[in-house]
């Protein structure tokens, strides 16, 4: 009977989660740092719930730190050394392409596993998307693209319009261009003009009902600074009555006219995907950047007719959803 309930006993330490055991060993958890440019609890919240989902719960498996700039993007590259210097980091989260350069300009040899707007290999991360060849690896947006469509759909909606302001950041005026997508604009008809908002403190004069008075219509880009003051932003975009579409599925949920571009959810369940393969072994050199795979288009129509806009029956047949 002794014997019988050791072996059971040590088949069932044999089924231990690796890494359980491994603290049960007094051996450190895998440490892994998020490095964003702007402070967003619900982007850290969707990390924990998707890591969780992974079978990762935090001071039991692994040790899981948020990091931001506070909305200031120059000041990436000092945290990120800062948190190379400590040592110990396991595996660095980086969400922007801001982010992930200041994490490459500080590490070229812990993993990262990165969100980025812009082509990696143009940008200087990868050597290709299928093999990165770096320590970097993660989802690459190519958010370009989606703007350019973002604009297109404006222009089916607002037929007449003709100054079009696209909303945008240091984040997106640095690497990433925004050439073709004021190109896309000026063909179909828009007279274009960038709106900088610089600093977060200043959104309600950037985006003043003065300011927008200026434009029929408004593109914004992705941008994780803009994401993290979603609600004052919709309530500014209200304020000055202007038609704008968003890169999100959030912004109309919270109020906003209309939303395209990838789903963010699903794009992000992959990003910690990837994170879960480079903590068990994987290197980022060999795990592709993969591309969204699913884009997400939404209408608020109680938003269309305040705005005293009527969207053709065309537009909404194509909407994965529509508030009314």
């Amino acid at each position: 009977m002794r014997r019988r309930e050791f072996v059971t006993l040590l088949g069932g330490a044999a089924a231990w989660p690796i890494m359980a055991r491994a603290q049960q060993l007094g051996v450190p958890l895998p440490r892994v740092v998020q490095l964003s440019p702007a402070d967003n609890p619900s982007q850290a919240d969707g990390t924990r719930k998707l890591l969780r989902e992974l079978g990762y719960v935090e001071g039991r498996n692994i040790q899981i730190e948020f990091r931001n700039a506070g909305g200031n993007a120059d000041a990436l590259l000092t945290m990120a050394e800062e948190v190379v210097r400590e040592g110990g980091v396991d595996a660095i989260i980086a969400i922007s392409t801001p982010a992930a350069l200041a994490a490459y300009r500080a590490t070229e040899t812990i993993p990262i596993v990165a969100l980025v707007a812009v082509d990696p290999v143009g940008s200087g991360l990868a050597e290709s998307l299928a093999h990165p060849g770096r320590n970097v690896t993660g989802i690459a947006v190519f958010s370009e693209e989606t703007t350019i469509k973002r604009v297109e759909l404006m222009r089916e909606v607002l037929p007449r319009a003709v100054r079009l302001g696209t909303v945008t950041t240091k984040l997106t005026n640095g690497p990433q261009s925004l050439a073709p997508v004021l190109e896309t604009g000026r063909k179909l008809g828009f007279t274009v003009q960038p709106i900088h908002l610089d600093d977060p403190a200043n959104l309600a004069t950037d985006l003043s009902t003065e300011v927008l008075s200026g434009f029929d219509a408004l593109v914004f880009v992705p941008d994780a600074i803009v994401s993290a003051h979603m609600a004052e932003v919709i309530k500014l975009v209200s304020l000055g009555g202007k038609a704008a579409i968003f890169p999100s599925p959030d912004w109309v949920a919270n109020g906003g006219f209309m939303s395209f571009g990838p789903d963010f959810a699903d794009a992000s369940r992959h990003l910690m995907s990837q994170l879960d393969r480079v903590l068990k072994g994987k290197k980022p050199s060999d795990l592709p950047f993969e591309r969204p795979t699913k884009f997400d288009l939404r209408i608020n129509l109680r938003v269309a007719i305040a705005l005293g806009i009527e969207i053709s029956p065309m537009v909404l047949a194509r909407a994965d959803q529509v508030i009314e």
